[in-house]
């Protein structure tokens, strides 16, 4: 892959087949991990973390040692999936090797349950027989994006304080984000990135969505959406490439959240 300025978003042109390669393979990641960790609040217990290569599940305690740990993580930098353990044990899987998301699943239960980690895990929440494909240069891109993305949530989340919740990639829908809530739980703000190829955007959406804020101004570029989800939204096409790309995507954060709290 070309050397890309890391501080700027790059582009990510038609990356659907890796994209759709990454989000069965999370899904797998966080299914297991979900059968293995207790139940968080806001579904916390099925979000995967940005880390320096990729995503990871963080440890999880081994059911029957919980002294032991292991982890799953997609190294998008090296290509591989991994599993790793406290002791030192790893494997590695190439992400390029078109494994379908059940035979990942069953891989890696397979694996697990060699080292002593049995339990069920239920196939239904990632179980796909399409092959995968997978380009090296749009993960790259993508783990890119992810980084910056993530990095500057990390900023905002800050900003707003410690009941933030963490910033985590979410494999039901493939989004990066986090939950603030604002005056008890029931009342949320929601910031993201949505990764649908050709429509990626950052987007700040509360929960309820007052429909007097349609009427309210936004940065340049962004704008109001209110059919299927309601909440502002700056396509990511705005700042991919730009050099103040990073700058004008916490400035629309900062500029949503101003307009949106007051009204819950």
């Amino acid at each position: 892959m070309a050397r890309e300025d890391k501080s700027q978003f790059p582009v990510l042109d038609d990356w659907r087949g890796t994209r759709d390669t990454l989000h069965a393979y999370c899904k797998v990641a966080s299914a297991i991990r979900a059968a293995f960790t207790a139940e968080q609040p806001r579904h916390g217990h099925l979000g995967l973390r940005v880390y320096t290569s990729g995503l990871t599940t963080t440890p999880i305690s081994f059911p029957e040692d919980p002294a032991q740990t292991f982890a799953l993580s997609l190294d998008l930098r090296n290509h591989y999936f991994i599993l790793s353990t406290s002791g030192g044990h790893v494997q590695q899987l190439r992400l390029s090797e078109g494994l379908s998301g059940t035979q990942l699943g069953n891989e890696l239960i397979a694996r697990l349950a060699e080292l002593g980690v049995q339990g069920k895990v239920p196939a239904k929440s990632y179980s796909s027989d399409a092959k995968r494909d997978y380009a090296l240069d749009d993960a790259e891109r993508f783990l890119a994006t992810l980084r910056l993305a993530n990095q500057i949530f990390e900023d905002a989340r800050k900003q707003l304080g410690q009941a933030s919740d963490v910033v985590q990639l979410w494999p039901r829908m493939f989004d990066l984000s986090f939950v603030t809530p604002v005056n008890g739980d029931d009342k949320t703000i929601t910031f993201g990135l949505s990764t649908q190829p050709g429509n990626e955007y950052f987007y700040v959406s509360p929960h309820p969505f007052d429909k007097a804020l349609g009427q309210q101004a936004l940065p340049a570029g962004a704008r109001w959406n209110t059919g299927g989800w309601h909440g502002a939204l700056l396509p990511y096409s705005e700042v991919a490439a730009k050099a103040d790309g990073p700058e004008r995507v916490l400035a629309f954060l900062q500029a949503a959240f101003a307009v949106q709290h007051p009204t819950l």
